[in-house]
């Protein structure tokens, strides 16, 4: 896992630093992360001091496919998406990342020049933890359960995309987008008054699922009309979960 923080500033992240958060503030959210499970309030800590602040305006890359993986990042406001090219400049979407999940994660520390598989954008105003190359180092060499931690978020990413390829050849489209929107509504749903708000456009659904936009619109419109969404301009808000539920049990 080579990282180093100079990869921030070489992408388009205009705001600059930020260190207005507290310390022990960065510790809390950290003991909740997946990244630090089994560390004591007391080791966050001491690892939150070596972090860096950054904050991204919607839209803006964290990182590009390809580039030098030289930063680890942990979200602790907002969301992000982590997508792919193809050979033919197709985008495909990995997965959407939340508060509390760690980007820019590698197993491998015998790499030598390792890259980016993908690239990150920022869904929405976000405020990331950063740590250089450096800091990381030194955290897996006197935290071994950092490493273990990676590895384990490295496997449960692996089965999920397992898991949505198995869906993709396997199950109907109406049941692939009712388990895509379980997940993220897990992932990076947020409070609606209407229910839970999925801020991901149709096309970026389709792209999910593996189907149509025009498709994923048609089922969409008529889940709408029932009341177990309500469409907007950039994602939807899901108003009866147990429907997708009992969409997603369904044969």
């Amino acid at each position: 896992m080579h990282m180093h923080l100079a990869e921030v500033r070489k992408f388009p992240v205009g705001t600059g630093h930020s260190e207005t958060s507290n310390i022990s503030e960065r510790a809390i959210l950290m003991c909740g992360s997946a990244l630090f499970a089994g560390l004591t309030a007391e080791e966050c800590n001491q690892i939150a001091c070596c972090g860096k602040m950054r904050m991204f305006a919607q839209d803006e890359l964290l990182f590009m496919q390809g580039q030098p993986l030289q930063c680890l990042m942990l979200i602790l406001t907002g969301s992000v998406k982590l997508t792919q090219l193809s050979s033919t400049g197709n985008e495909v979407i990995l997965w959407m990342s939340g508060e509390r999940e760690p980007i820019g994660v590698n197993g491998d520390r015998t790499a030598k020049s390792p890259t980016h598989s993908c690239s990150a954008r920022a869904m929405e105003p976000c405020s990331v933890l950063a740590w250089e190359y450096a800091r990381c180092q030194m955290m897996l060499d006197q935290f071994p359960r950092i490493a273990a931690n990676i590895n384990q978020i490295l496997t449960v990413r692996l089965e999920e995309l397992q898991e949505r390829f198995r869906e993709v050849a396997t199950e109907r489209v109406a049941k692939r987008l009712a388990l895509t929107l379980l997940r993220l509504m897990k992932q990076v749903g947020r409070p609606h008054l209407a229910g839970t708000q999925v801020s991901l456009s149709r096309e970026e659904m389709a792209q999910m699922i593996g189907t149509t936009l025009f498709t994923t619109s048609r089922i969409l419109s008529k889940w709408s009309e029932t009341g177990v969404v309500m469409a907007r301009r950039e994602g939807v808000v899901v108003r009866d979960a147990r429907h997708l539920e009992l969409q997603a049990e369904m044969d």
